[in-house]
């Protein structure tokens, strides 16, 4: 694995001369969050339960947030389109993507729920998940989880002193009343692409090690 300056480095060679696609992507992304969110929500807050109504939309919405990885894995590789952020409303991947991101959020939010450090480092060791379902769309549920927190162990540090170098661009975004979050959400989601490959080749490595020394053990 590299250096956190590295990952972000590489991530800002890939936007260079390509920054307009990747903010118009998360402009996209954003509205729809919120247009959507708002729209269904209304009618249940004008009625006086829109509480439910929330949790609701937001379960819906994660096929949308799984597309916004895909999209940024896939500009990182080069082969990359707004329609991206729709893939996980296709009917090979709905089903799949819904239950595994539903049982994905419920083991961080009772992780955070207990206590905010076993929720941070649950987060940290399934946060593959997203990018694994992608490239092994036979992986679903359980073991979408299990195969990112194989990959992560002896990385979650690194992963997050990675997530917290932003801190500081991410309040100078909220100081712009948001709007700075259309250009560092592409900085973030494209080195957090090239972190998941360094750690994908990585792991195939060392899997390869392991079974080439049980063939020998043999």
């Amino acid at each position: 694995m590299q250096s956190i300056s590295t990952y972000k480095n590489l991530a800002l060679a890939s936007l260079k001369g390509k920054w307009e696609d990747p903010v118009i992507t998360t402009l996209v992304y954003a509205a729809i969050v919120m247009v959507l969110g708002q729209a269904m929500t209304l009618p249940f807050a004008l009625m006086g339960t829109d509480n439910g109504a929330v949790s609701i939309v937001s379960l819906l919405l994660l096929p949308l947030q799984w597309g916004f990885y895909v999209y940024f894995l896939n500009f990182k590789r080069g082969q990359y389109a707004l329609k991206n952020i729709f893939d996980g409303y296709t009917s090979q991947n709905f089903v799949r993507t819904l239950l595994t991101l539903i049982l994905y959020t419920i083991i961080i939010l009772i992780g955070l729920i207990l206590l905010i450090v076993p929720g941070i480092i649950l987060m940290l060791m399934y946060s593959q998940t997203y990018f694994l379902m992608k490239d092994e769309p036979e992986l679903k549920n359980m073991a979408a989880l299990r195969k990112s927190a194989d990959m992560m162990k002896g990385h979650k540090m690194q992963l997050f002193k990675l997530c917290f170098s932003f801190i500081g661009w991410i309040i100078l975004a909220l100081c712009t009343f948001g709007i700075g979050f259309l250009w560092l959400e592409p900085y973030m989601f494209t080195t957090l692409a090239h972190y998941y490959e360094d750690l994908k080749a990585e792991y195939a490595a060392r899997d390869n090690y392991v079974t080439s020394e049980y063939a020998k053990a043999e």
